[in-house]
């Protein structure tokens, strides 16, 4: 990616820490909703471990009036790995629009391909100018705890257990693009200063299936709660999202959400009376070919939006 540079009137350049109180001010302007300089810092410079991210800010006669960035983020697929971005942050000023847009939209992060949820009707025409296609939907669905009450009478084999970073669960089917779920990531993740995190290790029977990542928001009355991360299971899939339940019962949640973009995930949500609340398309740009998914089974590449939707 192109570190700096001018179009028009407008330089992009990458942002620093010190410019956090505006970009808060932005988050509010946009989204309606303020995100402290604590939860950005967090999400766009954390030291140490975790995902690579690039923030990018667009200025205009000195002041900021853009942003974006990616968040990088490793996958599995076709018995390999590969390296996506997810577009986050993604805001402009209305007045700024016109000139500030479209060379944000422009800002290539060098991976093997990009993601990107939902959009305007401005967002979309420049994601389709960028080489993007839409390649599913994204929906985000309501979940109520109460669903594991009856369950957790009778055994189901399946649990969750202290976090095991060492224990990973079956391979997911190789024309679906998962998550890899590596340590570091999901340590990052957890330490949201948002939210509670909660890392655990999905068992049957003893046998690791995969790493769990859990959201509580406790500023809300009674707490609410977010599926950040649970493995791509082929069967059992309602049965692991009772344990979830369960388990965020026990922690004051009534209700939880999850992201559902494979078809096996959202009928194990409906079967548990799951409501879809939102939708939004799925946005996939494969500059290269080199990444052909059939299906998309994506978790945590919300980077911002794991954390709004608690």
């Amino acid at each position: 990616m192109d570190r700096v540079r001018t179009v028009r009137d407008v330089l992009l350049r990458p942002s620093t820490e010190s410019e956090l109180p505006r970009l808060s001010e932005l988050t509010e302007v946009v989204y309606g909703v303020r995100r402290e300089p604590e939860v950005l810092r967090w999400l766009l410079f954390h030291p140490g471990p975790g995902p690579e991210v690039e923030s990018s800010v667009a200025e205009r006669h000195g002041r900021i009036v853009g942003h974006v960035a990616s968040l990088h983020c490793r996958y599995w697929v076709h018995g390999g790995t590969v390296t996506g971005a997810h577009r986050m942050l993604w805001m402009v000023e209305h007045a700024a629009r016109g000139r500030a847009g479209v060379p944000l939209a422009g800002r290539t992060p060098d991976t093997d391909f990009e993601v990107v949820l939902g959009g305007t009707a401005a967002t979309k025409a420049m994601l389709v100018m960028r080489g993007f296609r839409e390649a599913g939907e994204a929906l985000e669905v309501r979940l109520s705890t109460a669903a594991a009450g009856s369950a957790t009478t009778r055994p189901t084999g399946l649990e969750l257990v202290d976090f095991d970073p060492a224990a990973a669960g079956p391979v997911a089917p190789p024309d679906t693009l998962v998550n890899l779920a590596e340590p570091d990531h999901l340590a990052w993740l957890a330490a949201c200063p948002e939210h509670d995190g909660l890392l655990f290790t999905l068992e049957r029977s003893g046998e690791p299936l995969g790493p769990v990542l859990l959201y509580v928001n406790q500023a809300n009355d009674p707490p609410t709660g977010r599926i950040v991360h649970m493995p791509c299971l082929e069967e059992d899939a309602d049965l692991a999202l009772l344990a979830i339940l369960d388990r965020l019962g026990r922690e004051g949640c009534a209700e939880a959400t999850v992201l559902a973009t494979e078809d096996g995930l959202l009928r194990a949500a409906e079967s548990l009376g799951g409501e879809v609340f939102y939708r939004r398309p799925l946005w996939f740009r494969n500059p290269n070919r080199a990444v052909e998914p059939v299906r998309f089974y994506l978790t945590y590449m919300e980077g911002d939006l794991a954390y709004r939707r608690v």
